[in-house]
């Protein structure tokens, strides 16, 4: 397992940013720093829809470990993501219908470890995330995906709204989870080719991705319970996935 790297400097970012971007977590700026290279900098972070922020000079420095850090730090996951071409190339080489899963905006690292191990677990052939508003990939995760972090294939896509709609046109259903309002989860057919939408703890499925939607399920629970937890939620929904899907 490659452990999680933290880069710093103007130099190694602006490189990191040109030759490894689709490795990179999160970028940290020094708050009370101005200068232009780091303004473009920021600028690059939006065009790419790279998550950063701003943050004091001494979390900065304690995150990098020095004080010469220039005013930024990037931190990078454990494990290079997939492009899309890559996922692309797989699923076209493969016997079976594809299964693909969105973990929209899921930011604690112990239910994405989780989901990650679901993925594991009930035969998913990719993990697509958002570039913001999702955990990384960092030492938190993988202790959570209990060693099944190698044994998934996951992609974080610059514009994951696009590629979305283009397996829909490639006649993809896409499902999203809802508390209430979908068809249990037996009556959707999952044997066909499939991406699974689940929403985040705090913000649910994003409207962006939710009007991609083909249809939605709702797992039947008992009334006192409110909701699953969207680990929870996932391990069910791709259990009945796996169901239709081995029978065929």
């Amino acid at each position: 397992m490659e452990q999680e790297q933290i880069i710093y400097g103007i130099h190694a970012i602006e490189e990191l940013l040109q030759n490894r971007i689709t490795s990179i977590d999160h970028i940290y700026f020094d708050q009370s720093k101005k200068s232009t290279a780091l303004f473009s900098l920021m600028k690059t972070c939006r065009k790419e829809r790279l998550s950063y922020n701003l943050i004091p000079e001494a979390r900065l420095s304690h995150l990098a470990g020095t004080m010469k850090h220039q005013g930024v730090v990037a931190q990078c996951s454990m494990l290079p993501y997939r492009s899309i071409e890559e996922i692309q190339e797989k699923l076209s080489t493969q016997s079976h219908k594809p299964l693909m899963l969105i973990p929209a905006s899921v930011e604690d690292p112990g239910n994405l470890g989780a989901i990650i191990r679901s993925c594991a677990a009930f035969n998913v052939d990719a993990l697509l995330l958002e570039r913001k508003n999702t955990a990384p990939l960092n030492a938190s995760v993988a202790k959570s995906a209990a060693g099944m972090l190698e044994h998934v294939t996951i992609s974080r896509p610059k514009n994951l709204e696009q590629i979305v709609e283009n397996f829909k046109n490639q006649g993809f259903s896409i499902i999203g989870a809802e508390m209430e309002g979908g068809k249990e989860p037996d009556k959707i057919d999952f044997t066909i080719p499939s991406i699974l939408i689940l929403g985040g703890e705090n913000r649910g499925i994003p409207p962006y991705l939710k009007k991609q939607c083909t249809g939605f399920v709702s797992i039947p629970i008992a009334q006192h319970v409110q909701s699953l937890n969207v680990s929870a939620a996932t391990a069910v929904l791709l259990y009945e996935c796996n169901r239709q899907r081995s029978r065929i």
